[in-house]
Protein backbone atom coordinates (compact mmCIF):
# COMPACT_ATOMS: atom_id res chain seq x y z
CA UNK A 1 0.00 0.00 0.00
CA UNK A 2 2.47 2.54 0.85
CA UNK A 3 4.99 1.69 -2.30
CA UNK A 4 1.57 2.20 -4.31
CA UNK A 5 0.86 5.61 -2.68
CA UNK A 6 4.54 6.69 -3.23
CA UNK A 7 4.14 6.15 -6.62
CA UNK A 8 0.69 7.44 -7.09
CA UNK A 9 2.01 11.09 -5.26
CA UNK A 10 5.23 10.80 -7.04
CA UNK A 11 4.70 10.00 -10.61
CA UNK A 12 6.65 6.63 -10.65
CA UNK A 13 5.53 4.81 -13.37
CA UNK A 14 8.05 1.78 -13.08
CA UNK A 15 9.94 -0.43 -9.77
CA UNK A 16 13.10 0.50 -11.43
CA UNK A 17 12.37 4.25 -10.70
CA UNK A 18 10.93 3.00 -7.57
CA UNK A 19 14.70 1.75 -6.66
CA UNK A 20 15.91 4.79 -7.67
CA UNK A 21 13.68 6.86 -5.90
CA UNK A 22 13.97 5.14 -2.66
CA UNK A 23 17.83 5.41 -2.82
CA UNK A 24 17.86 9.19 -3.10
CA UNK A 25 15.47 9.39 0.21
CA UNK A 26 17.97 6.91 2.17
CA UNK A 27 20.94 9.31 1.10
CA UNK A 28 19.09 12.84 1.49
CA UNK A 29 18.80 11.10 5.30
CA UNK A 30 22.69 10.29 5.86
CA UNK A 31 23.53 13.57 4.15
CA UNK A 32 21.88 15.40 6.65
CA UNK A 33 22.31 13.33 9.85
CA UNK A 34 26.23 13.71 9.21
CA UNK A 35 25.38 17.47 8.14
CA UNK A 36 23.70 18.08 12.10
CA UNK A 37 26.42 15.96 13.66
CA UNK A 38 29.33 18.03 12.34
CA UNK A 39 28.04 21.46 12.62
CA UNK A 40 27.37 20.07 16.60
CA UNK A 41 31.04 19.01 16.83
CA UNK A 42 31.70 22.63 15.52
CA UNK A 43 29.86 24.29 17.86
CA UNK A 44 31.55 22.38 20.35
CA UNK A 45 35.07 23.23 19.62
CA UNK A 46 33.70 27.05 19.31
CA UNK A 47 32.96 26.79 23.08
CA UNK A 48 35.98 25.34 24.47
CA UNK A 49 37.88 27.37 26.86
CA UNK A 50 41.03 28.30 24.80
CA UNK A 51 44.22 26.70 26.41
CA UNK A 52 46.13 28.58 29.02
CA UNK A 53 49.19 30.70 27.67
CA UNK A 54 51.75 31.31 30.79
CA UNK A 55 52.29 34.67 31.35
CA UNK A 56 55.73 36.63 30.40
CA UNK A 57 56.98 36.46 34.69
CA UNK A 58 56.06 32.59 34.58
CA UNK A 59 58.00 31.83 31.74
CA UNK A 60 60.81 33.29 33.57
CA UNK A 61 60.08 32.05 36.43
CA UNK A 62 60.75 28.72 34.91
CA UNK A 63 63.64 29.44 32.96
CA UNK A 64 65.04 30.73 36.05
CA UNK A 65 64.67 27.34 38.19
CA UNK A 66 65.90 25.37 35.03
CA UNK A 67 68.99 27.76 35.06
CA UNK A 68 69.77 27.46 38.31
CA UNK A 69 69.64 23.39 38.07
CA UNK A 70 71.61 23.31 35.62
CA UNK A 71 74.12 25.80 36.78
CA UNK A 72 73.63 23.63 39.91
CA UNK A 73 74.72 20.66 38.41
CA UNK A 74 77.50 22.10 36.17
CA UNK A 75 81.33 21.96 36.90
CA UNK A 76 80.77 18.35 38.92
CA UNK A 77 84.11 16.05 38.15
CA UNK A 78 84.12 12.33 39.29
CA UNK A 79 86.60 11.53 41.65
CA UNK A 80 88.28 8.63 40.18
CA UNK A 81 91.59 7.03 38.98
CA UNK A 82 93.50 7.76 42.27
CA UNK A 83 92.06 5.79 45.10
CA UNK A 84 93.90 4.04 46.77
CA UNK A 85 92.84 1.26 49.79
CA UNK A 86 94.09 2.65 53.22
CA UNK A 87 96.41 0.74 55.63
CA UNK A 88 95.21 1.22 59.21
CA UNK A 89 96.13 -2.14 59.95
CA UNK A 90 93.28 -5.15 60.43
CA UNK A 91 91.65 -3.59 57.54
CA UNK A 92 88.87 -5.39 55.66
CA UNK A 93 88.91 -5.89 51.83
CA UNK A 94 88.25 -3.01 49.94
CA UNK A 95 86.79 -3.06 46.08
CA UNK A 96 87.15 0.50 44.12
CA UNK A 97 86.01 0.68 40.79
CA UNK A 98 85.43 4.02 39.32
CA UNK A 99 84.31 6.61 41.62
CA UNK A 100 82.56 3.89 43.55
CA UNK A 101 84.10 1.75 46.23
CA UNK A 102 82.92 -1.08 48.54
CA UNK A 103 84.26 -1.76 52.21
CA UNK A 104 84.41 -4.66 54.69
CA UNK A 105 84.27 -4.74 57.91
CA UNK A 106 87.45 -3.74 59.56
CA UNK A 107 89.33 -4.21 62.91
CA UNK A 108 88.39 -1.26 63.42
CA UNK A 109 88.91 0.80 60.42
CA UNK A 110 88.75 -0.02 56.58
CA UNK A 111 88.77 2.77 54.13
CA UNK A 112 90.12 4.69 50.69
CA UNK A 113 92.49 7.51 50.17
CA UNK A 114 92.73 9.87 47.34
CA UNK A 115 95.88 10.53 45.70
CA UNK A 116 95.30 12.97 43.11
CA UNK A 117 95.40 16.72 43.40
CA UNK A 118 92.98 18.14 45.87
CA UNK A 119 90.67 21.51 46.27
CA UNK A 120 91.35 23.07 49.56
CA UNK A 121 89.14 26.47 49.58
CA UNK A 122 85.93 27.48 47.94
CA UNK A 123 84.81 24.00 46.59
CA UNK A 124 82.19 21.15 47.18
CA UNK A 125 82.54 17.59 47.36
CA UNK A 126 79.46 14.88 47.20
CA UNK A 127 78.63 11.30 47.56
CA UNK A 128 76.58 8.95 48.51
CA UNK A 129 76.97 6.48 51.19
CA UNK A 130 75.27 3.17 53.12
CA UNK A 131 76.01 0.31 55.60
CA UNK A 132 74.66 -2.54 54.72
CA UNK A 133 75.69 -4.37 57.72
CA UNK A 134 76.88 -3.08 61.04
CA UNK A 135 75.88 -0.61 63.77
CA UNK A 136 78.89 2.24 63.76
CA UNK A 137 80.39 4.99 61.14
CA UNK A 138 79.87 3.81 58.04
CA UNK A 139 80.91 7.28 56.20
CA UNK A 140 83.83 9.02 57.80
CA UNK A 141 84.64 11.57 55.28
CA UNK A 142 87.88 13.44 55.68
CA UNK A 143 88.68 16.33 53.44
CA UNK A 144 90.62 19.52 53.62
CA UNK A 145 89.67 22.70 55.23
CA UNK A 146 92.61 25.27 53.76
CA UNK A 147 95.77 23.53 55.23
CA UNK A 148 94.28 21.72 57.61
CA UNK A 149 91.26 19.07 57.11
CA UNK A 150 88.04 17.64 59.52
CA UNK A 151 86.53 14.70 59.21
CA UNK A 152 82.48 13.93 58.73
CA UNK A 153 81.36 11.35 60.69
CA UNK A 154 78.27 9.63 60.46
CA UNK A 155 76.74 7.14 62.40
CA UNK A 156 80.03 7.09 64.90
CA UNK A 157 79.47 5.85 68.52
CA UNK A 158 77.67 3.06 68.13
CA UNK A 159 75.63 4.49 65.12
CA UNK A 160 73.98 7.65 66.64
CA UNK A 161 76.68 10.73 65.93
CA UNK A 162 76.84 12.82 63.50
CA UNK A 163 79.21 15.62 63.24
CA UNK A 164 82.41 17.16 62.66
CA UNK A 165 85.81 15.98 63.89
CA UNK A 166 87.52 18.02 65.22
CA UNK A 167 86.75 21.65 66.22
CA UNK A 168 89.02 23.40 68.67
CA UNK A 169 90.43 19.69 69.36
CA UNK A 170 86.83 17.87 70.16
CA UNK A 171 85.74 15.51 68.30
CA UNK A 172 82.49 14.78 66.54
CA UNK A 173 80.87 13.66 69.62
CA UNK A 174 81.41 16.99 72.44
CA UNK A 175 81.44 19.89 69.77
CA UNK A 176 78.87 22.36 68.47
CA UNK A 177 78.24 20.25 65.34
CA UNK A 178 77.11 16.84 67.34
CA UNK A 179 73.99 15.55 66.35
CA UNK A 180 72.01 12.45 67.39
CA UNK A 181 70.86 10.80 64.12
CA UNK A 182 69.38 7.15 63.13
CA UNK A 183 70.90 5.92 59.95
CA UNK A 184 69.62 2.95 58.35
CA UNK A 185 71.41 -0.13 57.09
CA UNK A 186 70.81 -0.90 53.37
CA UNK A 187 69.40 2.76 52.84
CA UNK A 188 71.51 5.52 50.79
CA UNK A 189 72.45 8.56 51.95
CA UNK A 190 73.38 11.69 49.48
CA UNK A 191 76.57 13.37 50.99
CA UNK A 192 77.56 16.79 50.17
CA UNK A 193 80.50 19.16 52.32
CA UNK A 194 81.48 22.47 51.32
CA UNK A 195 84.07 24.56 52.66
CA UNK A 196 84.71 28.35 51.96
CA UNK A 197 86.62 30.87 53.55
CA UNK A 198 83.48 31.38 56.18
CA UNK A 199 82.24 28.02 56.74
CA UNK A 200 82.61 24.49 56.55
CA UNK A 201 78.74 23.42 55.62
CA UNK A 202 77.54 19.67 55.14
CA UNK A 203 73.82 18.32 53.76
CA UNK A 204 72.60 15.01 53.94
CA UNK A 205 69.92 14.14 51.45
CA UNK A 206 69.42 18.09 50.73
CA UNK A 207 69.24 18.80 53.84
CA UNK A 208 72.06 21.53 55.41
CA UNK A 209 72.55 20.15 58.88
CA UNK A 210 75.72 21.95 59.86
CA UNK A 211 77.24 24.89 59.35
CA UNK A 212 80.39 25.80 61.14
CA UNK A 213 81.98 28.78 61.12
CA UNK A 214 85.67 28.58 60.15
CA UNK A 215 86.91 32.39 62.23
CA UNK A 216 88.25 31.86 65.66
CA UNK A 217 88.23 27.99 65.73
CA UNK A 218 91.05 25.60 64.67
CA UNK A 219 90.13 22.69 62.97
CA UNK A 220 91.88 18.67 62.43
CA UNK A 221 91.25 15.24 62.51
CA UNK A 222 91.64 11.99 65.39
CA UNK A 223 95.24 10.42 64.82
CA UNK A 224 93.41 7.48 63.81
CA UNK A 225 91.73 9.45 60.70
CA UNK A 226 95.35 10.12 59.11
CA UNK A 227 95.60 7.29 56.88
CA UNK A 228 92.81 9.23 54.80
CA UNK A 229 94.35 12.78 54.96
CA UNK A 230 94.24 14.51 53.17
CA UNK A 231 91.02 13.11 51.28
CA UNK A 232 89.30 9.79 51.98
CA UNK A 233 86.44 7.49 53.54
CA UNK A 234 86.95 5.55 56.22
CA UNK A 235 84.20 2.97 57.94
CA UNK A 236 84.53 1.14 61.78
CA UNK A 237 83.49 -1.81 62.24
CA UNK A 238 80.96 -2.57 59.39
CA UNK A 239 80.39 -2.97 55.78
CA UNK A 240 79.70 0.19 53.33
CA UNK A 241 79.48 1.34 50.08
CA UNK A 242 80.05 4.50 48.58
CA UNK A 243 79.37 5.57 45.18
CA UNK A 244 79.13 8.70 42.78
CA UNK A 245 82.00 10.64 44.34
CA UNK A 246 82.80 14.10 42.94
CA UNK A 247 84.04 17.46 43.24
CA UNK A 248 83.96 20.60 42.27
CA UNK A 249 85.48 24.23 42.40
CA UNK A 250 82.74 27.21 43.52
CA UNK A 251 83.14 30.37 41.72
CA UNK A 252 82.83 33.42 42.17
CA UNK A 253 79.24 33.47 41.65
CA UNK A 254 78.10 30.65 43.84
CA UNK A 255 80.15 32.93 46.85
CA UNK A 256 77.57 35.89 46.41
CA UNK A 257 75.55 35.56 49.33
CA UNK A 258 71.77 36.02 47.43
CA UNK A 259 73.00 33.87 45.09
CA UNK A 260 74.04 30.82 47.49
CA UNK A 261 70.24 30.19 48.76
CA UNK A 262 69.56 29.20 45.27
CA UNK A 263 72.01 27.38 44.65
CA UNK A 264 71.60 25.23 47.82
CA UNK A 265 68.04 25.06 46.54
CA UNK A 266 68.59 23.69 43.18
CA UNK A 267 71.56 21.10 44.42
CA UNK A 268 68.79 19.77 47.13
CA UNK A 269 66.46 19.37 44.04
CA UNK A 270 68.60 17.61 42.21
CA UNK A 271 69.56 15.79 44.77
CA UNK A 272 66.44 14.81 45.44
CA UNK A 273 65.38 13.76 41.86
CA UNK A 274 68.07 11.77 41.90
CA UNK A 275 67.47 9.85 45.11
CA UNK A 276 63.83 9.47 43.88
CA UNK A 277 64.90 8.30 40.01
CA UNK A 278 67.70 5.93 41.65
CA UNK A 279 65.26 4.41 44.46
CA UNK A 280 62.71 3.92 41.35
CA UNK A 281 65.14 2.11 39.48
CA UNK A 282 66.48 -0.30 43.12
CA UNK A 283 62.73 -1.32 42.95
CA UNK A 284 62.17 -2.30 39.67
CA UNK A 285 65.30 -4.38 40.17
CA UNK A 286 63.80 -5.81 43.49
CA UNK A 287 60.90 -6.82 42.04
CA UNK A 288 62.55 -8.57 38.59
CA UNK A 289 64.81 -10.58 40.90
CA UNK A 290 61.67 -11.58 42.26
CA UNK A 291 59.64 -12.49 39.06
CA UNK A 292 63.21 -14.62 38.23
CA UNK A 293 63.27 -16.45 41.50
CA UNK A 294 58.89 -17.65 40.91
Amino acid sequence: MLNQLLCKRFAITTPANFHVFTLAIVASTVFVLASSKLAQAQSAESNQTPAAVPSESARKVDEETGSEKANAAKNWKPLEGSWVACQFGGDGEVEIKGNSAKIAYGDPLSGIRWEGDVLRENYEIALEARRTEGYDFFCGLTFPVGESKVSLIMGGWGGGILGISNVDDNDASQNATTQFRNFDNDKWYKVRARVTDKAIECWIDGKKLIDQPREGHVFDIRAEMEQCEPLGVAAFQCDSEIRNMRVRQLTADDLKPQNQAKSDKAVSETDAATKNETKQTETKQTETKQKESK
